[in-house]
């Protein structure tokens, strides 16, 4: 390179000597300016080009110092006997709920109990104004008085034989059509006071006295404290594993926990979610659970080996299944696994074999297949 850049000078001087000054001359001094600055600086390139050649060594020294190999943390775990659990994300729920309506249209006269009182069994909640209801009771218990009566006569009369069969049950229809309008006014008459349908409590009221209600418009709603429910959704993994009459623990989000049974598990699954509803009913004599309370319901199914770990070392893998990375002969493995507990200092998981190398730091940043260089982590504990 050198000798060429000597070379190509040696001419440049010549054709300058012959041709420059002339020319040279025959510019405006703005181009002379120009060219002077055009002269200084391809001298200056070529002057770096001379004293910095490239280095193909130093290349390939770089090259060889970004070799490296990643390394990571790991720790050997052990299995144990566990009892896996499944845990179902879910509410309370009343087991007896319902919205006592009016059976009979007309204005409310009388409300007897209000929102948080306690109610017993067919304690009066609303009473609408009977209106002429108990006028027509009486007039058709009066119709009854009197068709019965003349059929004690047409009896009588068809003994003698004075009253024919047609007659005589004539009579007898007549005060049979008396008795059932009675008491068909008597039960209108009675269906103007609702009714608590249980022991419970009043949860909301709709009406208010001097309000005119239909047949079917809400009066009060009541509750039964006892028994509860906690309802959820379980996949299809998971609901084989669970059968009625299995015990089960409400940890509801007020902090409170409650032991129940399955009382309930669904044969046909929901059309969206393909999840199957399960019910756990739970004890309330204390009256403390609510209706809608969000809980985690656990379920406890089976024993299965299981090894503790902080939950910082699960990945996602590309197909966005959960699990971890592990380390055997160098090189990086994923294994998928599957929750069975959670406890105040970590979680349980099934799914890894027994002394397995899993990486507790760095997992986050290499990948299955991948060769690292593995350090035993201190105590050879993930949790």
């Amino acid at each position: 390179m050198l000798r060429l850049l000597r070379a190509v000078s040696s001419i440049l001087e010549r054709v300058y000597e012959r041709i420059m000054p002339g020319f040279w001359l025959r510019l405006k001094p703005g181009y002379q300016w120009a060219g002077a600055i055009l002269l200084v600086v391809a001298a200056w390139i070529g002057s770096g080009l001379i004293v910095h050649p490239t280095s193909p060594v130093a290349e390939n020294s770089d090259a060889k110092s970004v070799d490296t190999v990643p390394l990571v943390r790991v720790a050997e775990l052990t299995t144990s006997e566990r009892n896996a659990t499944i845990t179902v994300r879910g509410r309370t729920q009343a087991l007896h709920a319902v919205d006592v309506r009016a059976e009979v249209e007309g204005t409310v006269k009388a409300i007897h109990f209000d929102k948080g009182q306690k109610v017993s069994q067919g304690d009066v909640l609303c009473e609408i104004d009977i209106n002429d209801r108990g006028a027509k009771v009486a007039q058709m218990n009066a119709m009854v008085a009197q068709t019965g009566k003349e059929l004690e006569v047409a009896q009588e009369l068809f003994k003698e034989g004075f009253r024919s069969k047609t007659q005589l049950a004539q009579a007898e229809a007549a005060y049979e059509a008396a008795k059932a309008g009675a008491a068909t006014m008597g039960i209108q008459l009675a269906k103007t006071k609702i009714r608590a349908p249980w022991n419970g409590y009043v949860d909301d009221r709709y009406v208010d006295v001097g309000d005119y209600v239909r047949q079917g418009d809400k009066c009060e709603m009541v509750i039964a404290p006892e028994p509860f429910l906690a309802v959820g959704a379980v996949s299809e993994h998971d609901v084989g594993q669970i059968a009625i009459g299995d015990p089960a623990t409400a940890v509801l989000v007020t902090g409170e926990t409650v032991a129940g049974k399955v009382s309930f598990v669904a044969d046909r699954a929901d059309t969206v979610t393909r999840t199957f509803r399960v019910e756990v009913t739970l004890p309330n004599a204390d009256n403390k659970l609510r209706d809608g309370v969000s809980a985690d319901i656990n379920i406890p199914v089976k024993r299965v080996a299981a090894m503790k770990i902080s939950p910082g070392i699960l990945v996602l893998d590309d197909r966005g299944v959960v699990g971890v990375r592990t380390v055997s002969g160098g090189i990086v493995h994923f294994l998928p696994v599957r929750p069975v507990s959670e406890t105040p200092d970590g979680m349980w998981i099934a799914g890894v074999p027994d002394h397995t190398r899993v990486i507790t730091v760095g997992q986050q940043f290499v990948t299955e297949g991948e060769r690292v260089k593995a350090v035993m982590d201190k105590g050879g504990a993930a949790g």
